[in-house]
Formats: structure tokens, sequence, C-alpha cells
């Protein structure tokens, strides 16, 4: 049995990031292969993370020739919780802990270190629930001086 750790899915970490580089220029509406372009996230994945954070309600679609994808809200209303979440689920560090409790869980009646689980679980979560959207983006200017932001083709939204 190989070690593993406690981390999340790549999608949720290409999600982080494609919601930053979209907080990074609210005010524009983004198009999937421009995302894909500047992230080197290959085009279904976008896509398909797109539209998960749509239907969680981070995101709005604009639909028709200039369409693409802008936030919902603002970055500070948005956490790593919520972008998380709305591609892995719930954080749920162990089976018990999970929306079925004890029944995704055989061993429930012997564990004496359920609570202290929980207690780990809520701690995780709430250190997570701390981190803006917002927060994610300050650290990116070193990101944006490699030039990659600037080439990020991008569509105005309309005034009309």
């Amino acid at each position: 049995m190989g070690l593993e750790m406690i981390k999340l899915s790549n999608l949720a970490d290409y999600a982080v990031e494609l919601m930053c580089c979209i907080a990074l220029k609210p005010e524009e509406v983004h198009s999937s292969a421009g995302l894909s372009a500047m992230t080197q996230i290959p085009l279904p994945t976008v896509s398909k993370i797109l539209g998960t954070m749509v239907r969680a309600n981070l995101l709005v679609s604009h639909r028709g020739l200039n369409g693409g994808f802008a936030l919902a809200k603002a970055a500070n209303d948005i956490t790593i919780t919520h972008i998380i979440e709305a591609v892995d689920g719930p954080v749920q560090l162990t089976n018990c802990l999970g929306d079925h409790g004890a029944s995704d869980c055989d061993r429930i009646q012997a564990c004496g270190t359920r609570s202290q689980w929980y207690r780990i679980n809520e701690a995780v979560k709430d250190a997570l629930g701390s981190v803006l959207l917002s927060h994610m983006i300050e650290s990116v200017p070193d990101f944006v001086g490699d030039g990659r932001m600037d080439d990020l083709p991008l569509i105005e939204k309309s005034r009309h």
C-alpha cells in the first residue's frame, strides 16, 4: 500500500486557478478558449469546470458571439470552500463525516476518534472558508508579470 496524502482533486485545483483568472478582470467576459490558452488547461476540462461553476452560481454564462463567463458575485463573496465543494462535493476527511454519517462507515460503533475527526474536519473547512477568491488573486502579480495574463483573449461585455 503506497502512501497517499490528503489533497484536492485536479479539477478543484484547476477550478481555483480558473476562478482566479476570471477574478483578475471581473468586468470582462472570458472565453473558454482564452482561459484554456492562458492556463494551459485542456479546453474540454475548462469547459466542464466552467459549467460546474455556473451550476454552483459562482459564474454567469453569456451566450452568443461575444459570449463567455464572468463572476456571478464579487470575488470577496466567494470562498475557496465554495469553489472546492462545487467540484468535489463537501469537504470530508473521513467517511463517517459524510452525509450518511454512520452508514458510510461500518466501524462507527467501535470508533473512539469520530468526535476528534469531526473537530479536525471543521477546522479544515473553517480554514478553507476563511480564504476568499479576492485573497487568492493578491499573489497573482508574479504570474501576471510573466506576460501570460496580457495574452489572454478577453471579450468585453457589451454595454447596451
